[in-house]
């Protein structure tokens, strides 16, 4: 337990039902029990743990009541912090939780910092580094499915799986510290044994790391970018997806000339539609960044909806929106429907055979259960099944980037007969680096970032 007492607001700033003032430290019942009289007569030092109590948030001062209120006190160690925990539940009002807070910035307790109550929490030994940062990750959660893979990393299932690697590689120090101290006893040579260990702890983490990065779609969202030549409707299937007019539709061509990003969830699957400017030619400079942003989208796609305009003729436009996107995850949609046709299936099957081509009508919303059917079965199988994704987010993402490629060159090292003690030292900086992934070894300042990021109260 540190020696000051922290004090935040645990809840939005602004107007709401309740408002949460929450301490922590080793003064937050004293703290407390000068701000808050109970309707039962107990002292705040006499309050069951983890009971809400019904009283007046005084001014200890003056002895008025600020507010009728709850109070609730979390003992340690059995709390989120591992310290003594008060939290008082006010009412919502921002003028009312601002002089809470200020009452008891005036009682001792300081202001706490941007993430500090988790931050004691991983110093407390209570929760490691995976779960502090899980706890990030669910206040920031974008999808129900994001939300669960958090509640798993909070629970410690990903910091059970980092340590099983751990327990492989100390498993192998201590073979090659046996051989190397005990060079008559050890009946056979280690490397053959030691390869294929190595080459198979190299596999699974390279698997944990690509579940990460087909998870993190599940907190940023996929993104899905509306491709075609100008004047096609992909600001009409824009607003058709969306379920209401986010996008200017008109009938003249480089309406749109910036990008138009939403944000909805389909079956769960969080989803970033981009609407694009048209991809032509223009002589027009605001058009012509429009449809540079239009390819920068389509290079970091992780799908793209080509719309082709089945009341018009195939034109070059549309073979060079073909062009493009082959390479790309995509769904083929021919729009306009509603119209007589001048643009066939056949035209289009060279560019893309014996794919699904998916007619629908922005107007009328025809095929639009068909489209997003498809589009949704396609992010699933991108995503792959649920029980095979961690959420890794970019700082875990670069340590185990860095671990994979520590144990390929410690295999070759292995290979090419380098010395047992010399491979023990490499296998030590591939275990670091492991310890920096749970926070065992992490410097301060490092930490200092991480917690920062979190938000007041947390």
């Amino acid at each position: 337990m540190t020696s000051d007492t922290i004090v935040a607001l645990a809840t939005p700033l602004g107007v709401g039902a309740i408002g949460i003032v929450r301490m922590s430290g080793r003064e937050a019942i004293s703290i407390a029990s000068r701000l808050f009289r109970a309707r039962s007569g107990k002292r705040v030092e006499e309050f069951t743990s983890f009971r809400l109590y019904l009283g007046d948030f005084l001014d200890s001062v003056t002895g008025h009541p600020l507010d009728e209120a709850l109070c609730v006190v979390m003992r340690a160690p059995r709390s989120y912090t591992r310290e003594d925990v008060v939290e008082f539940h006010l009412h919502g009002g921002p003028l009312l939780t601002r002089r809470a807070l200020e009452l008891c910035l005036r009682e001792g307790a300081r202001m706490a910092r941007p993430g500090e109550f988790t931050e004691r929490a991983f110093f407390n030994g209570r929760i490691d580094l995976l779960q502090a940062e899980a706890v990030a990750e669910m206040v920031r959660a974008r999808s129900e499915k994001a939300l669960q893979l958090s509640l798993r990393n909070l629970k410690g299932e990903w910091g059970k799986e980092i340590r099983a690697w751990q327990r492989r590689l100390l498993l192998l120090q201590a073979h090659i510290q046996a051989s190397c101290d005990f060079p008559d006893v050890v009946d056979s040579p280690l490397e053959a044994w030691m390869i294929q260990e190595l080459s198979l702890l190299r596999e699974l983490i390279a698997k944990g790391l690509e579940g990460g990065k087909r998870a993190q779609a599940l907190q940023d969202g996929f993104l899905v970018v509306i491709a075609g030549k100008p004047n096609v409707g992909k600001s009409s299937l824009l607003n058709v997806l969306l379920g209401r007019n986010r996008a200017i539709v008109t009938p003249f061509p480089g309406t749109t000339r910036d990008a138009i990003e939403e944000v909805i969830l389909l079956e769960g699957l969080p989803i970033r539609f981009v609407d694009t400017a048209g991809i032509r030619v223009s002589t027009d400079p605001v058009e012509r960044i429009g449809v540079e942003k239009a390819h920068e989208y389509l290079h970091d796609a992780d799908l793209v909806i080509v719309l082709f305009d089945r009341s018009s003729p195939f034109e070059e436009g549309d073979r060079e929106i073909a062009r493009i996107v082959r390479a790309k995850p995509h769904l083929v949609v021919l729009n306009k429907s509603d119209l007589p046709p001048a643009l066939s299936r056949e035209d289009i099957a060279p560019f893309y055979p014996q794919e699904e081509i998916i007619e629908i009508s922005a107007l009328t919303g025809e095929g639009k259960d068909l489209l997003t059917a498809r589009l949704v079965a396609m992010l699933q199988a991108m995503l792959g099944p649920e029980e095979n994704l961690t959420l890794v987010n970019a700082r875990q993402q670069e340590e185990l980037e860095r671990i994979v490629s520590l144990l390929s060159a410690l295999i070759h090292d292995v290979e090419k007969g380098i010395p047992l003690d010399l491979i023990g030292l490499q296998l030590d900086e591939v275990l670091q680096a492991m310890k920096r992934l749970t926070g065992e070894n992490v410097d301060r300042e490092l930490l200092g970032i991480i917690f920062s990021h979190f938000c007041l109260g947390k």
